[in-house]
């Protein structure tokens, strides 16, 4: 079918956009009625699938790879909140399932109202936009008194036996003369004996920090992120330039360069993207400090060891055990794991194991490729200069999730330099839209974002890297982690916190920042280098944990079938960090590999 981005696709309308809006909250407070989201979306956008055009309401159609994919910012945002309260929502605990209603909108001012009119819950942003508390009555909000008055009216309805549906209300608050939608739907547990409404406003806070974030990230002055956060409070042009004394061209001029510095093409995907932004920072509020470690770290020091390259960028690598030991060549994902928990690096030294950790372009002190289409072959390239520096012909290598791509692009372009991939948290091209799809929401904001918008991917990254430095990576990681119990324990363990804390010095620091290497090769691993997997000739393994974020088990079942010939090894209480839990089993495994006469090290004088 032949593509026409001009063709538009009649029938799907704002009001078809609110009623599948009031069936994503439906589900949210009562599961059960999933199957009512399921027939309005087909029935409102099931024909729009697959044509070109936009089909109105907001919606937009783009293709990618001869794939139509629809977007819709407003849809996605209330689909991202819904899903919070279906995430959090204790039904168990009815004294509390109010406060955990309102609190899963963070950035958006909502409230809960009982049938007499009485405020039971409300937000932070309720609280400070609406001025408003539990035990207020409604009709001290600060608008007029005939909005008050139907807004009462609209609760009690809501709350009469039986009552299902939605309704919304339009108000304009007096305080800054804006005008406010509020979304009410009655929530069906009765709390304190009386029925309760949810009530969902169009008024966002502003995070605390979510400023200097966005200045930090997108490299914006204070007026622009100040223009910014008008912008998406809904402000216009005309008001904007009144607030701030200044001429509407001027206004104009700050919009064009915040468009600009933030890579994006219009005012929507603009405020989409910042508002992807406010849920981040949301959802890791919590302060941490970035460096975790106590006095009295088990971890010895492992100084960085230097190789020049010719063409002149510096690849830098540690080594971890046995300086004379037998190789075995560890690679440490994105994240820049660089180092293991102290009894495992222990154990490398009493086992005459040696184990060469390469660090790569971007991270640490190593050189920046400036080229992304070039960064496989330098990845490759160093690291086999590495081994050849340390008088290595073959060896085993142990690579964490997605830096099994660099091993099998290895495996190709030097065939016999290894002699197997145990790869720790599958790191496999994904061939299927639903493979994203199942992710936890952290790793599919980046991995989907990679795939599908690559154009944006940059500044997304370079924002979450500014917020783990203000967060702390133990903030960080329980964020990321947290649909994994699994991996929170492992993390928690203080060894391997430790480890991870340190290691990742090199991609994320007070001296460094590997966001731009982090986002390149997050965009280079989402082509399909499906045949470079199936090219290889050498045993592949790989340990799976069944709670991994990333890889859920459904996903793991497509690849045993896609590549047969790898073996998988499984453990029902890991997740992603796989490695760290089960390191001594992974370490036997690629010990069987160590090829019988391999070359001890050669002592080279460091580059």
């Amino acid at each position: 079918m032949e593509h026409n981005p001009d063709k538009a696709i009649k029938g799907v309308r704002q009001s078809d956009k609110l009623e599948i809006i009031d069936r994503i909250y439906h589900v949210a407070i009562d599961p059960e009625r999933y199957e009512d989201l399921l027939d309005i979306w087909e029935e409102r956008l099931g024909p729009a699938r697959g044509l070109a055009g936009v089909p109105g309401a907001g919606f937009q159609l783009m293709m990618r790879d001869a794939e139509l994919v629809m977007r819709d910012a407003e849809l996605e945002s209330h689909m991202a909140r819904a899903a919070s309260v279906l995430d959090r929502l204790d039904t168990n605990s009815p004294d509390t399932v109010l406060a955990q209603i309102v609190s899963t909108f963070g950035r958006t001012a909502a409230f809960t109202v009982s049938a007499s009119g009485v405020v039971s819950a409300v937000n932070i942003a309720a609280e400070s936009i609406l001025g408003t508390f539990p035990g207020q009555s409604v009709s001290a909000f600060p608008i007029e008194k005939d909005d008050a008055a139907h807004l009462r009216s609209e609760v009690a309805r809501l709350s009469g036996l039986n009552a299902r549906g939605s309704s919304f209300a339009r108000f304009r608050l007096t305080t800054t003369g804006r005008p406010i939608v509020v979304r009410l739907s009655p929530i069906d547990q009765k709390v304190g004996g009386q029925a309760q409404v949810l009530a969902v406003t169009s008024e966002m806070a502003w995070p605390d920090g979510l400023s200097a974030t966005v200045r930090e990230a997108f490299g914006l002055t204070e007026a622009e992120a100040d223009v910014l956060r008008a912008v998406v409070e809904g402000a216009g042009i005309a008001e904007i330039a009144a607030r701030r004394g200044r001429s509407r061209e001027t206004v104009k001029s700050q919009i064009r360069a915040i468009l600009a510095k933030t890579e994006t093409r219009a005012q929507a995907e603009l405020i989409r993207v910042t508002l992807g932004l406010m849920d981040v920072v949301a959802a890791t509020e919590p302060k941490a400090s970035l460096k975790t470690l106590r006095a009295g770290a088990r971890l010895k020091e492992r100084p960085f060891r230097t190789l020049q390259r010719p063409d002149g960028r510096r690849a830098d690598h540690i080594v971890i055990g046995d300086e004379n030991g037998r190789t075995i060549l560890y690679f440490p994902q994105d994240l820049g794991l660089i180092r293991w928990p102290a009894s495992a690096e222990a154990a490398m030294e009493r086992r005459g194991l040696k184990v060469i950790v390469p660090i790569r372009p971007g991270f640490g002190h190593s050189t920046q490729v400036s080229d992304r289409s070039h960064l496989v072959q330098a990845v490759v390239s160093d690291v086999v200069a590495i081994l050849d520096h340390h008088g290595v012909d073959q060896c085993p290598v142990i690579a964490l999730s997605n830096d099994t791509f660099y091993a099998y692009h290895m495996a190709q372009m030097h065939p016999g330099r290894l002699t197997a991939i145990i790869n720790c948290s599958a790191g496999l091209p994904l061939f299927k839209r639903a493979q994203y799809e199942r992710m936890h929401k952290w790793h599919r904001f980046i991995m989907a974002n990679a795939r599908y918008a690559p154009s944006m991917l940059p500044f997304m990254v370079k924002a979450g890297f500014s917020l783990a430095r203000r967060i702390g990576k133990r903030g960080f990681v329980h964020a990321v982690h947290g649909a994994s119990p699994a991996d929170v324990q492992t993390f928690e363990d203080p060894e391997v916190m430790e480890a991870m804390v340190l290691g990742s010095e090199v991609c994320l620091s007070d001296w460094h920042s590997a966001h731009v290497s982090f986002a390149n090769e997050n965009i280079i691993q989402q082509a399909d280098w499906s045949d470079v997997v199936r090219a290889c000739n050498i045993p592949i393994h790989i340990w799976q944990g069944h709670q991994d974020p990333q890889m859920p088990m459904a996903t793991i079942r497509e690849m045993q079938i896609e590549y047969p010939d790898i073996v998988f090894h499984e453990d029902e209480n890991a997740g992603q960090l796989i490695f760290f839990k089960d390191w001594p089993r992974i370490v036997d495994l690629a010990e069987s590999y160590l090829p019988s006469n391999a070359r001890t090290a050669v002592n080279h004088p460091e580059g």
